[in-house]
């Protein structure tokens, strides 16, 4: 008769679910140093010295990619 080893049970986790709260009614702190991002509508000219021209990479005619 062979003997088989019996593994130890390992406990069940705890889960533990929370209900969201309210925000705290009340002031909020003042926060210093914040900066603002402001987006500019009109499109600024920059030197052509600064442009990099790039292309997408396309894949030789015949390529077939399998997934």
């Amino acid at each position: 008769m062979k003997a088989t080893a019996v593994a130890v049970l390992k406990p069940v986790p705890v889960m533990v679910t929370l209900v969201p709260t309210r925000p705290l009614v009340g002031v909020n702190e003042v926060m210093l140093g914040a900066t603002m991002t402001v987006k500019s509508p009109a499109l600024v000219p920059v030197p052509a010295e600064l442009v990099t021209l790039i292309f997408p990479v396309v894949a030789a005619a015949g390529t077939v990619a399998v997934i």
